[in-house]
């Protein structure tokens, strides 16, 4: 976990001194892809991520992680965003799925819900699965949402009450981004290969959130994965409408950030 200096989110300090701040035992023992999800009156926090331990045993060891992986997540609570209790371990793929990657959620307003959302495959197609829940202890069975790539986040814009969805998906293996008029959709595309701009070969992981001080600026974070070690690259634009993105230069980002989340407070 990392905390922004003096507001910028072009700056951080990280916390904990760089070492894991939650973990768990569940599952295969490892945690990837956290998204902090925010109660409609702020009173509660909820942290949901992949269960996927791939460090020690490799991409290629004759496990199929999308064919057969875990269906389950990890979810921890906390009124503070500092003291967090849990996890605890929630199947939320059906069985039909192959697994349940990179969960993220945002507040339905008409089912009073909220809609979880995350990548598997069908059949051995990539698709996005969504689900309901109020608590995040019990789920609705999960079914196909879109196939509108991997790893989506959504961001409302509330003054125009527009959802924007980011995913990898279209030319390049980079970052789509599209526009609706509600969490569920339908999706109209508004730009798609956000990052080649920053000479990016692919990117995954995107997340998104809104500048604490201007709030007509977004930053979008996108993962350099196929670039060393370097993490993400940040992003920003004064009209998320427009769909147009400008590498941010010289941030200070977390060591290495990868697949996670930021939310303003």
């Amino acid at each position: 976990m990392a905390v922004s200096n003096n507001n910028d989110p072009t700056s951080w300090t990280t916390l904990n001194k760089g070492d894991p701040v939650l973990t768990s035992f569940f599952g295969m023992g490892g945690i990837r892809d956290p998204s902090i999800i925010i109660a409609p009156d702020r009173s509660k926090f909820w942290m949901i991520a992949t269960d996927l331990k791939v460090w020690g045993r490799g991409w290629n060891n004759g496990t199929c992680y999308t064919c057969n992986g875990s269906k389950s997540i990890h979810v921890w609570e906390s009124n503070d965003l500092a003291t967090w209790t849990g996890p605890t371990f929630t199947t939320v793929a059906p069985p039909e799925a192959a697994m349940a990657w990179a969960p993220d959620a945002i507040w339905d307003p008409v089912k009073n819900k909220f809609l979880v959302y995350f990548t598997s495959k069908l059949n051995s197609q990539l698709v996005l699965m969504k689900t309901y829940t109020e608590d995040f202890k019990t789920f609705s069975r999960a079914v196909e949402f879109n196939r509108l790539g991997m790893d989506a986040t959504i961001a409302l814009e509330k003054e125009t009450g527009k959802y924007y969805w980011f995913s990898k998906n279209g030319p390049d293996e980079l970052i789509q981004q599209n526009v609706a008029d509600s969490p569920e959709g339908p999706w109209k595309k508004v730009s798609e290969r956000i990052g080649a701009n920053g000479g990016m070969p692919a990117g995954e992981g995107p997340l998104v959130f809104r500048d604490n001080k201007d709030p007509k600026k977004w930053h979008l974070w996108i993962d350099d994965y196929m670039r060393g070690e370097g993490g993400y690259l940040p992003f920003t634009t004064t009209d998320i409408s427009k769909g147009k993105w400008t590498v941010v230069k010289n941030a200070n980002l977390p060591k290495n950030p990868r697949h996670g989340y930021v939310i303003p407070m």
